[in-house]
């Protein structure tokens, strides 16, 4: 009897509650005068970092004056059974399913005095032991408000994040955590929920928090969350019927810059996103109802802090918050933020986004992804974009000019000037080839300071737009201080695309033509660097393997490690920043390191495995793979010396996803490059199926007999050639070599650059 009086005491929200939505869906649909609750049960297995964990049963319960009954439907009606610890309790839904089962419409008279409870496990006692269970109804709340410190709204688009790792779930459990911590009196929470196919995500429902507890108020039916009507909409509508003396608007989902926000993959959404111009829409429609800015606008979705949002989101807000990178899955921790808006309310937007700010870094040092993903978040007072916007127009001005001129030296200078700025997200570098490049955000900070000063007539503007970053970048933080200690703040789009611009100053329109007559120079330019194979230095050596190539003529090199095989060789390493641009006093040496010529297999089980082409990129390993039909880059970390699979983004449609991980019954397809000759060809492996994401990693096998590398080198207009430096057997040096390379540079193949 005693666990049943645990969970007929459990009126709150259980510290494990979150597990129910990884495997069943609860779909509260209110409706005028009654209410209907539909269940389903559509995963049966997960895996939580420990052994596998199944729940095949899904339980109902209904409380009510203090006594507790299990529910049952019945094909007219409902069943309510006496919970009795002696015989194992029907569950209400037994088997995995993508169907619904539904309960009511019931009057919302006969509901006052209910609390409705859910649980999955597989068996009753289990759910119990476990706390695998939730108040999911309990009754009915005033909403007629008094104004509050805080009314804090948040636009939720389910999407994929939701349909495959219940990641939105999971964040509105957080703010019920969060909201339990927090007195009624001092802030509104409240969401608007949508735009998934996951049953429950698919119309656009409006829920109040309060207390732990959550009260759908509202269900608007199928409408398109990427449609700036639904967002305007709701900001509005929260305003007036939440009134409170700071606003606070948090957009959760996928981002993507310049090219918009929100990612509706319900029916009606039809894979939509809204671009920056369609936000810059709602923007508007929100300021033109009320002349006073929200206080801030955090962005709890990828790839958000870039110039061009902050533009558009000043519209509406003093302040805005959100990564230039990709977030990890769990994004930020509404418990943190709800709990301290509760106990230490913020005086202003920007106390609020370093509220948020603080939070998220220490949720990903919590979570692990602070040590495997690229994390970054800034908190900007958009006050100083009135500073920024006359220096960034005369600085455009004089870019345009400049490339406009088609001096070759200007052309020189941007090329050299962009390859060393730092781009997002980082994990591109590993992309497919046939990914588009319409958008390319860059670091704005790292780009002012290598362009910059390159360019007299831009230099002065260049710097005061620096200072005046400092000023608008007021919070920070993040974890990519080796790739540029003053990266990851604030990024600016220099892709192809034009379709945003229409939203922005047209200072944006004058830097893009310069950009656009960049490309049209590199076009024209049909250079391409030749090298010759010596021995470096004058030196003797029994095979020429050093690559000798005039340093004013190369922009870049790529090392390639591989093995040596019949026809065609395979590359299973690349280091892609194995030489970068930089102004050179002397002749410089790189050597290639024979030891990483090995080969690669990703495997997912000891006996499943393909060949597969790997890119370094920092401790990771990066692969670009096919998973479910979608192109992704595959991310591996070295633990105790083993490279397991640590992140899986995916593009879809153009759009970056969050950085998450495997999933089980994941279909990857690995690719693997191959050269021929001066040839390379990109050729696709075998299908993999995922069983258990913990097993997925990497098998090295190396054999210096069959050991190859070659350099892939460019310059300006980015067209390479490849030579190979090594193979059979002669890319490492041995004890005993009487190779003079070996002895005086310690290696016996690499790159010899002349001034």
């Amino acid at each position: 009897m005693k666990k049943i009086i645990v969970f007929l005491g459990f009126v709150c929200l259980s510290s494990h509650a979150w597990a129910i939505y990884d495997f069943a869906t609860i779909n509260t649909i209110p409706r005028q005068y009654d209410m209907q609750f539909c269940f389903g049960l559509d995963r049966s297995k997960v895996e939580f970092g420990e052994p596998i964990y199944i729940a095949d049963k899904l339980y109902l319960a209904a409380l009510t004056n203090q006594e507790i009954f299990l529910v049952n439907a019945l094909e007219n009606g409902v069943k309510l059974t006496n919970l009795n610890e002696q015989t194992e309790p029907q569950p209400f839904i037994q088997g995995e399913s993508e169907s619904e089962i539904c309960l009511g419409p019931f009057p919302k008279e006969n509901l006052k005095d209910y609390q409705l409870i859910a649980g999955i496990g597989d068996s009753l006692n289990n759910m119990i032991q476990k706390e695998h269970y939730k108040t999911f109804f309990s009754g009915f709340t005033n909403t007629s408000q008094f104004p509050k410190n805080w009314t804090i709204m948040v636009y939720m688009v389910g999407s994929d994040l939701e349909s495959r790792g219940r990641h939105a779930s999971k964040d509105f459990l957080e703010m019920l955590q969060g909201s339990s911590q927090s007195p009624p009196d001092i802030s509104n929470l409240i969401i608007t929920t949508g735009g998934s196919t996951r049953n429950g995500w698919q119309t656009v429902k409006r829920t109040f928090i309060q207390n732990g507890q959550q009260y759908v108020l509202e269900d608007l039916g199928a409408k398109s969350m990427a449609d700036p009507q639904t967002l305007s909409d709701f900001v509005i509508w929260a305003k007036a019927n939440f009134p409170a003396q700071h606003y606070a608007l948090i957009l959760w989902n996928h981002g993507n810059g310049s090219n918009g926000y929100g990612y509706d993959t319900s029916k009606v959404g039809n894979k939509d996103i809204m671009s920056l111009p369609e936000l810059h829409q709602a923007y508007q429609t929100i300021h033109q109802e009320s002349d006073d800015l929200l206080d801030i606008v955090v962005y709890d979705a990828c790839l958000m802090a870039s110039i061009e949002v902050a533009e558009v989101t000043a519209t509406v807000a003093k302040v805005m918050a959100g990564s230039a990178e990709l977030e990890p899955p769990h994004g930020i921790d509404y418990a943190h933020l709800l709990s301290h808006v509760g106990t230490s309310p913020p005086d202003n937007g920007l106390t609020f986004g370093s509220l948020v700010k603080t939070g998220y870094i220490q949720h990903a040092k919590e979570k692990g992804t602070f040590e495997d993903k690229q994390i970054t978040y800034s908190v900007f007072d958009l006050a100083q974009l009135t500073s920024f916007s006359i220096p960034f127009n005369n600085f455009a001005i004089e870019f345009n000019k400049a490339l406009k001129s088609e001096a070759f030296v200007h052309y020189e200078r941007l090329s050299r000037g962009l390859i060393r700025a730092p781009g997002y997200p980082s994990k591109q570098t590993g992309r497919l080839r046939s990914l588009d490049n319409d958008n390319i955000p860059i670091d704005l900070y790292s780009f002012l300071q290598t362009v910059g000063p390159n360019f007299l007539a831009v230099k002065i503007y260049a710097a005061q737009l620096l200072t005046i970053i400092d000023k608008m970048v007021v919070d920070y933080d993040g974890n990519i201080d080796d790739i540029d200690p003053n990266a990851g703040r604030v990024s600016l789009d220099i892709g192809s695309d034009k379709s945003y611009l229409v939203a922005l100053p047209k200072a944006y329109t004058l830097f893009n033509e310069g950009l656009e007559y960049y490309n049209l120079t590199k076009k024209d330019d049909v250079f391409v660097p030749d090298g010759e194979l010596v021995c470096p230095k004058g030196l003797i050596c029994a095979f020429a393997q050093w690559l000798e190539l005039a340093a004013e003529d190369i922009l870049g090199i790529e090392a390639y490690f591989g093995q040596k095989e019949a026809e065609t060789s395979t590359v299973y390493l690349i280091d892609p920043a194995f030489y970068q641009y930089r102004e050179l006093t002397e002749n410089l040496e790189l050597g290639v390191n024979g030891h990483q010529a090995c080969q690669y297999q990703l495997c997912v089980s000891e006996t499943q495995c393909e060949d597969i082409t790997l890119t370094q990129q920092g401790n990771q390993l990066l692969a670009d793979i096919s998973l479910n039909d979608s192109p992704t880059v595959l991310s591996f970390c070295n633990h105790d010396e083993q490279w397991l699979a640590c992140g899986v983004v995916q593009q879809t449609d153009g759009i970056w996803g969050r950085d998450e991980g495997l999933y089980f019954e994941d279909s990857i397809i690995p690719s693997t490059l191959h050269v021929q000759g001066n040839q390379t060809e990109l050729r696709q492996g075998k299908t993999l199926r995922v069983h258990d994401p913990v097993q997925v990693r990497l098998k090295k096998s190396c054999d210096q007999e069959k050991a190859a590398i070659w350099a892939k080198y460019y310059s300006l207009n980015q067209r390479s050639q490849i030579e190979v430096l090594c193979d059979s057997g002669d890319c490492v040096c041995q004890p005993d070599d009487t190779d003079q390379s070996c002895k005086e540079i310690g290696f016996k193949a690499g790159v010899y650059l002349t001034q």
